[in-house]
């Protein structure tokens, strides 16, 4: 399984390759293989995630084709920072979008995993913008202008994913507790008290397992620790209980694979906390994951395909357009499953 994985994280990369905008050097946003066309001008959210997605993936497979792009996107996304009260937003004017939490994360993100020598004073001025949303109560403000909060099942949980990323590599202790408080708020006063919807319940677990994954890691209170472990668990049982990966297997033409993505990214954290638990769920957590990835590889190009249109994904069976975002879900999905050693 290892060796597939590879082989077909190796395609991404390319794939990534020729998906460069020859005018602007920066990703084009979605490729349509029926059409041999192209949609450049995506949501800067999308892009400066895929910045990230692309750092990770150039990591895992040792190589550097990708760093001009990576740079080059950097550079211009940098353009866009905007200082305020001792922190920095990504300014909505050039953003042409309502600036919040979830673009300050992503950059965080992307800075961070960049080889910029200026990365850490940037990055460390965005999460602090990312503090300067956060409630007493724990909750985070979504914009940093007047917009009133949307994305909650999503912008939260990146936000605490950037703040520990930028604890793992400066040991401040204000991003741990942020987390801290935040991990509090979003089980009890938003999960417990149902606000999730239903059909948004496999991409708010993919974003809460993901902060949670290194919250476990790194908090030093250990029954928070337990909590942190409960939450994803009961996250992810919730949605293998309620039948969704035997709809995958059963049904894959119903599919929408950005789904699929997300389920396995998310399941692939509470795996790897139930083999340092040596939980009893290892087991069907595995299964689970292997329907995904069964499904998911069934979608990526690797024959019969054009040399462009190789590697990429498609949005479902019958739909085999290729987005960049949707994409970014599969690396990470595929490089967990690779981490965790999963067998198929």
């Amino acid at each position: 399984m290892d060796k597939i994985l590879k082989e077909r994280l190796a395609f991404i990369y390319e794939w990534y390759k020729g998906m460069v905008n020859e005018e602007t050097g920066r990703l084009v946003y979605i490729y349509s293989p029926s059409t041999d066309s192209v949609v450049a001008n995506g949501s800067p959210i999308r892009d400066i995630g895929a910045i990230w997605d692309m750092e990770i993936l150039s990591g895992f497979l040792d190589r550097k084709e990708l760093e001009p792009v990576i740079e080059r996107s950097l550079n211009y996304y940098s353009r866009y920072l905007l200082r305020r009260n001792g922190y920095v937003i990504l300014d909505p004017k050039l953003l042409d979008e309502p600036s919040g939490i979830a673009h300050n994360a992503f950059m965080t993100l992307s800075l961070l995993h960049s080889r910029l020598p200026d990365k850490e004073e940037k990055a460390l001025l965005l999460a602090d913008g990312i503090l300067a949303q956060q409630r007493p109560d724990g909750s985070f403000k979504i914009y940093f202008g007047a917009e009133r909060d949307d994305g909650l099942d999503f912008y939260p949980g990146e936000a605490m994913l950037a703040l520990l990323e930028m604890y793992k590599m400066t040991k401040i202790k204000k991003y741990l507790e942020s987390a801290e408080q935040g991990f509090v708020y979003y089980k009890t006063r938003y999960y417990e008290r149902k606000k999730v919807r239903s059909g948004l319940l496999i991409f708010f677990a993919n974003w809460q397992s993901q902060f949670c994954r290194l919250l476990y890691t790194y908090t030093q209170k250990e029954e928070l620790r337990r909590q942190v472990k409960d939450y994803v668990f009961q996250l992810h049982d919730r949605i293998i209980e309620r039948n969704d990966y035997g709809k995958v297997k059963r049904y894959p033409e119903k599919q929408v694979s950005v789904e699929v993505a997300c389920a396995l990214e998310g399941l692939n954290d509470a795996y790897a906390i139930a083999l340092q638990e040596m939980d009893d769920r290892r087991e069907r957590y595995q299964g689970s994951l292997c329907i995904s990835l069964t499904y998911l590889l069934s979608l990526q190009c690797v024959k019969r395909c054009t040399d462009r249109q190789r590697g990429g994904f498609g949005f479902s069976l019958s739909d085999r357009t290729q987005r960049i975002d949707i994409t970014g879900h599969f690396v990470n999905g595929l490089i967990k499953s690779f981490y965790n050693e999963i067998t198929c």
